[in-house]
């Protein structure tokens, strides 16, 4: 049993008026983390429409934020943690949400984060922390900054039950606080896009694969995406079906580009011409915006991720091309096992080994000749999506997040993120409804909504 003391805040306290603090990367930042904060918080915006929802924005470029990012944190600087929670917690927030991925958050495996929590911690200030990677054998270093973050926080979110099993049996997680959230999508996914949402280079790129098969890969380009794979398998692909595109779409990821320049892409261009499918391989080199993902992915009948890491995850361009209706050809990494081959329904594409041309080349060649099972792979995918909005996810997460913020007077036991049982009354609830009724022991009866789903939940594919 983990043991959380948290000091009471003076402020009267309310669901209905929650303020919450987002920590993370932020756009304009270009990285999956910094969109899937964005995502969030208009989720919340739109689910709790009352509740305050500022961002403290991890930086180390010196952007320009919006309104709604209060406050700025340079990740390299060891110095700006403490200060940055005393803000934090000066604004009078009721609970922080930490994006947690490893890279993010400056010094040795990330750990300047905890002078942060840390002081969160001693200001009386809970913390919730979604992890985005989560690794079964991670360095002793990973390990223990890892561990040190989630023993304090009131609740850890993953995206799957799978990455909820692999945190728990590592111990970086006590079980009865982790809770499984899926990774949500934009509702323009699947729907007509304005024209006019669509920029002029990127249009005219969908228009030169128009009439075409489509395949696609989009996002932030680095070594690790494993598009030589891709690229490798292209000939055998192209020698059974001519009416092959590629389309690779998006820009180097800036670290990338800050160690070494666009030699990736480079490289990746002139493998594509030395085999002899510069023709059937196309780069769109920009970062896409939500509307010109959703065009991309209307005309694509598979998307790949050969990605290199079998640790894997999470993958938000995986989660966004199911959504959308396109079948998978994909690496056997952790977060592709579990949506692209679910053990409760058809698949939904198809798994490969990793780095292995021969192995894409057949598989994605099997699925383009079999129109039924092509078929039957999408519209499975359309079925899972259906459940990954952002709305609805948005409200799993409000309520994962409502959970947390509870402010009590003495030790809580948290057992999960739809099951959490008080050892005393709040000492002060304001407007705290959901405090409910005494039970016959004497202890208050949590009237709590249900929990968020494990996967199993979502909708039958």
């Amino acid at each position: 049993m983990v043991v959380i003391l948290l000091r009471f805040p003076t402020k009267s306290w309310s669901f209905d008026r929650m303020h919450i603090v987002l920590l993370s990367t932020y756009p304009p930042r270009r990285c999956g983390l910094a969109t899937f904060a964005a995502d969030l918080r208009a989720a919340l915006a739109a689910s709790a429409p009352r509740w305050r929802v500022d961002v403290c924005a991890i930086d180390r470029d010196g952007l320009a934020y919006g309104p709604e990012v209060t406050s700025v944190l340079d990740q390299d600087d060891p110095d700006g943690y403490r200060p940055a929670a005393r803000a934090v917690a000066a604004s009078g927030a009721d609970l922080v949400v930490i994006q947690h991925e490893f890279g993010i958050f400056g010094g040795p495996d990330g750990g300047y984060l905890l002078d942060f929590t840390d002081e969160l911690t001693a200001l009386g200030v809970p913390y919730v922390v979604t992890l985005h990677t989560v690794l079964a054998a991670p360095a002793a270093g990973q390990a223990g900054v890892l561990a040190s973050l989630c023993r304090r926080a009131a609740q850890v979110t993953v995206f799957t039950g799978t990455a909820r099993a692999v945190a728990t049996r590592s111990g970086a997680v006590d079980p009865d606080r982790v809770s499984v959230v899926p990774h949500g999508v934009p509702s323009e996914l699947g729907r007509a896009v304005d024209p006019a949402a669509v920029r002029p280079a990127v249009a005219q790129a969908l228009a030169e694969v128009a009439g075409y098969r489509v395949l696609s890969t989009f996002g932030l380009l680095r070594s690790g995406k494993g598009l030589e794979t891709v690229i490798a398998a292209m000939p055998e692909v192209v020698s059974r079906h001519p009416d092959v595109r590629y389309l690779v779409a998006g820009a180097t990821h800036p670290e990338v580009i800050r160690a070494s320049g666009e030699s990736y892409r480079t490289g990746l261009v002139r493998l594509a011409h030395d085999l002899g499918v510069a023709e059937q391989v196309r780069f769109l080199d920009t970062f896409l915006t939500e509307p010109e993902l959703a065009a991309l992915l209307a005309g694509t009948e598979v998307h790949l991720t050969p990605y290199r890491s079998p640790e894997q995850t999470c993958s938000g361009v995986l989660t966004f091309a199911l959504a959308a209706g396109c079948a998978v050809v994909s690496t056997s990494y952790r977060y592709a096992v579990d949506l692209v081959t679910p053990p409760d329904g058809p698949a939904r594409g198809a798994l490969v080994p990793f780095d292995d041309p021969a192995a894409f080349a057949t598989a994605v060649g099997d699925l383009l000749a079999d129109p039924e099972r092509l078929a039957a792979a999408r519209a499975s995918a359309r079925r899972l999506g259906a459940g990954l909005s952002w709305p609805v996810v948005g409200a799993r997460f409000a309520e994962v997040f409502a959970a947390a913020a509870v402010p009590v007077t003495g030790p809580a036991r948290v057992r999960s993120a739809g099951q959490i049982r008080l050892t005393r009354l709040p000492a002060r609830v304001g407007d705290l409804r959901a405090a409910g009724a005494m039970t016959a022991g004497g202890e208050p009866a949590w009237s709590y909504r249900r929990p968020p789903p494990d996967p199993a939940e979502l909708p039958a594919a």
